[in-house]
């Protein structure tokens, strides 16, 4: 694997070849090139409590957009989780 960046990201690793570049902010969480590992599950757990919290937060304000935003990432860490074969509560 030395020929990818494999960068270590929040929640798990980049494996973009260096031609394509780093990873941006937040958008690992779709990009197809990334992966966890079981030792990222506590910080998943934690991001994801985190973003049910901005879900709900977003929805008592009225937020429509960001409360799509951080469902459809509560959506993702949850999955990244069960692909895990970890809890999610």
């Amino acid at each position: 694997m030395s020929n990818f960046l494999k960068t270590e990201l929040e929640l798990g690793h980049c494996l973009r070849l260096p031609a394509e570049g780093p990873c941006e902010c937040d958008l690992y969480l779709t990009c197809a090139k990334f992966v966890t590992t079981p030792g990222y599950a506590p910080r998943l757990r934690a991001r994801l409590e985190v973003e049910q919290q901005l879900v709900q937060d977003a929805d008592e304000r009225g937020w429509t957009r960001e409360v799509e935003r951080h469902t459809a990432v509560v959506r993702r860490l949850t999955g990244l989780l069960t692909d895990l074969g970890e809890t999610t509560g």
